[in-house]
């Protein structure tokens, strides 16, 4: 240190100074950027950079890099979710379907209904004649009698017959039969199909069927009619309608 700060008697001393200051000026300039070199000594080797350390377990051995392994991302779970649920609903409904219509009872066709709310319509029926209980007649009997409260019945085909009716009721059925009732009749009931059937006179008097025709003499009977192309007239003795 001495022989640095010794002064040569011919040296300029303002010279000296400056070379003094100038290890000290770049000294402080390498401080504020940092690269400041270790401070060496005479004959003292600047010390080597300190290994970078060692974590604890890691090899000392350089190994390569681990594959990174990405995990599936959040989005994609969410758009699963409602096809899986889409799925279910579907085979559910089509096992609902398939057993309903397996397991339903057959069920019959409705009739068609009137418009604006009615009910069903039914086919027209011709209605029966009604018919009082009486004695059945033998084919082969012409004359026939029947008294008061009681009824008689005659049917068959193309026959000809002669009732004597005393307060009776008669019923005439079959076809293409020819019958005459004489007397007063409480009624006069004609079923059946071109049955010809000739009334003195009676209180009431039913058609029904297919074209019968009932001729009455005298009085104003009470008349029915029913089925198709049955005709029911008056016809005065010895006169026409």
């Amino acid at each position: 240190m001495c022989n640095h700060l010794r002064m040569e008697p011919d040296a300029d001393p303002e010279a000296r100074i400056r070379d003094l200051e100038r290890p000290l000026a770049e000294r402080a300039r390498a401080s504020e950027l940092g690269t400041q070199p270790y401070p060496t000594s005479a004959g003292v080797p600047v010390p080597p950079p300190a290994p970078y350390p060692q974590s604890f377990g890691e090899s000392p051995y350089y190994a390569p890099p681990q594959r990174v392994v990405h995990k599936r991302s959040a989005s994609t779970a969410l758009w699963l979710v409602p096809v899986v649920v889409g799925v279910v609903v579907v085979a559910t409904a089509i096992v609902a379907v398939a057993f309903f219509v397996t397991s339903a009872p057959e069920v019959s066709a409705p009739r068609p209904g009137i418009a604006g709310g009615g009910g069903s319509i039914d086919a027209p029926e011709v209605p029966a004649a009604p018919v009082a209980p009486g004695l059945g007649v033998d084919p082969g009997e012409r004359l026939v009698t029947v008294g008061p409260g009681a009824s008689v019945s005659l049917g068959g085909v193309e026959s000809e017959r002669t009732v004597r009716c005393d307060g009776g009721t008669v019923s005439v059925s079959g076809v293409r039969n020819v019958v005459d009732v004489q007397g007063p009749c409480a009624g006069i009931v004609v079923s059946g199909v071109d049955n010809i059937v000739t009334v003195e006179t009676a209180e009431t008097i039913t058609a029904s069927g297919l074209d019968n025709q009932i001729t009455y003499r005298t009085g104003a009977p009470e008349v029915s009619r029913s089925g198709s192309r049955n005709i029911v007239e008056q016809r005065p003795v010895g006169g026409t309608p």
